[in-house]
C-alpha cells in the first residue's frame, strides 16, 4: 500500500512539474505575458485549495477505494482536455477543474499511508516528499524530449494522463482499509487548526510554498531569457534543482538517526540562503547551475519535516491535517506565482529570485526563534 501512495505524490507532482519547463513553449504558442502565465499555476493552486483539503478529509470519513479510484480517472480526464484545449481561457478552466478534482490524489494517499503506519511518519514522508521530487525531476525531462522529437508542449501531459490510467488499476487491484479514528473522537477543521503545532507549520507551508514551487517555476524562462541558452537546456535545468532536492531527501532518514529535525531544517535553510547569494552574484552558467543544484539540496528536507510536525499532533486523524496543511500549501501556491509573475513582469525576472532569499531568510529566522523554547 505505501508504493501505491508514493506512485500516487510522484505523478500529481510531475503534473505540477510539466508546467514550469512548458512555460516558454506556451508563451510563445498562446502568446501571453509573464503575468498571465503566471495564472497557470495560481487556478492550479485554487482549484487545489479545495481539492486536496477536501479530498483528504473525506479520507477519515467515506470509501476510500471508490474516492481514490473517482480522484485518478477524472485526472486522466483533465489532462486529456489540455491536450486538445485551443485558447488560454480554456486551458485556465480545465487547469482549475483538473486541479479540483485530481489534486486530492496527494493528499488520499498521504492520508492512508499516515493512517495505516503512523509510527514511521517522519521516514515515510521523507520517502513519499522524495517520490514526488522525482515526479518533479522527470517533468522537465519528458518536456526537454518532446521538444526534442520536435513534439508539441501538449504531449507531455497525454502522455502523464497514461501514466495515471495505469495508477487507477492498481488502485482498483489494492484492497484500502478503513479510517481507524472512531467519529466520536475526530475534530472538525477548524479545531485541528487551531493546534499550535499545526497552525505554525500551516504557516510556514504557505510561505515556503514562495520558493518550493516559485523558484523552479520561472527558472526555464529565467535561463532562457536572461542568459540565452536553448530552450532544450533551459528545460532541462529545473532538473538540476530537483536533482538536488531528491539527493537530500534520500540522506533525511539515516541524518534523522544523528540529527534532530529542528536542526536539520536550519542547516538547509543556511545552505539554501548561501547559494542563492552565489546565484545572484555570479553570472557564469555553470555556477549559476551549480548553484540552483545546492539551493534545492538545502531546501529539499523543510516541506518533509514541517509535514511531519504538523500531522504528529493528531496521528489518529491524518486525513483533516492532511487537509489543512495541503490547504496552506495550495493558498501559497495561489498567491506567490501570480505574484512573482507580476513583479517580473514590471520589473524582471533577474530580480523576483531576490524575493526568495527575502523568504528563506525569514524562514530560517522563524525555526531558529522556535528551535529556542
Amino acid at each position: 500500500m505505501p508504493y501505491l501512495c508514493f506512485a500516487s505524490n510522484f505523478l500529481w507532482v510531475m503534473i505540477l512539474g510539466l508546467f514550469g519547463p512548458s512555460l516558454p513553449a506556451i508563451i510563445r504558442d498562446l502568446d501571453i505575458s509573464y503575468a498571465r502565465a503566471g495564472l497557470f499555476f495560481t487556478f492550479f493552486s485554487l482549484g487545489s485549495l479545495f481539492g486536496t483539503t477536501l479530498g483528504g478529509i473525506a479520507t477519515d470519513y467515506v470509501n476510500r477505494k471508490f474516492l481514490y479510484t473517482g480522484v485518478a480517472v477524472l485526472l486522466v480526464c483533465g489532462l486529456v482536455c489540455i491536450g486538445f484545449a485551443p485558447s488560454y481561457l480554456l486551458i485556465l478552466l480545465i487547469i482549475f477543474l483538473l486541479s479540483l478534482f485530481g489534486s486530492p490524489l496527494g493528499s488520499i494517499g498521504q492520508s492512508i499511508m499516515l493512517d495505516m503506519f503512523p509510527e514511521k511518519r517522519e521516514s515515510y514522508l521523507t520517502i513519499m516528499t522524495f517520490f514526488a521530487a522525482s515526479g518533479s525531476f522527470l517533468a522537465p525531462l519528458l518536456v526537454s524530449l518532446n521538444y526534442t522529437a520536435h513534439l508539441s508542449w501538449r504531449w507531455p501531459f497525454m502522455e502523464t494522463a497514461c501514466l495515471i490510467a495505469l495508477l487507477s488499476i492498481f488502485i482498483i487491484l489494492t484492497k484500502i482499509p478503513t479510517a481507524r479514528a472512531k467519529s466520536v473522537r475526530r475534530k472538525n477543521f477548524l479545531e485541528v487548526l487551531r493546534n499550535p503545532k499545526v497552525l505554525i507549520s500551516s504557516i510556514l507551508i504557505f510561505f515556503l510554498m514562495a520558493t518550493d514551487v516559485g523558484f523552479p517555476y520561472w527558472l526555464a524562462e529565467y535561463f532562457k531569457s536572461e542568459l540565452n541558452v536553448s530552450i532544450k537546456l533551459s528545460s532541462a535545468v529545473i532538473s538540476i534543482f530537483l536533482a538536488g532536492v531528491i539527493s537530500v531527501r534520500l540522506l533525511i532518514t539515516p541524518l534523522l538517526k544523528i540529527r534532530k529535525p529542528k536542526d536539520i531544517l536550519k542547516t538547509g535553510l543556511l545552505l539554501a540562503m548561501a547559494s542563492l547569494a552565489v546565484f545572484l552574484t555570479i553570472s557564469t552558467v555553470s555556477v549559476k547551475v551549480a548553484a540552483v543544484f545546492f539551493f534545492g539540496f538545502g531546501i529539499g528536507p523543510v516541506f518533509p519535516l514541517l509535514m511531519a510536525r504538523g500531522t504528529a499532533a493528531f496521528p489518529d486523524q491524518p486525513g483533516t491535517v492532511t487537509g489543512v496543511l495541503f490547504a496552506f500549501l495550495s493558498l501559497g501556491g495561489i498567491i506567490f506565482p501570480l505574484l512573482l509573475g507580476i513583479l517580473a513582469s514590471r520589473f524582471g525576472l533577474a530580480q523576483i529570485y531576490l524575493f526568495h532569499g527575502v523568504i528563506v531568510l525569514g524562514l530560517f529566522i522563524t525555526e531558529s526563534t522556535l528551535s529556542r523554547k
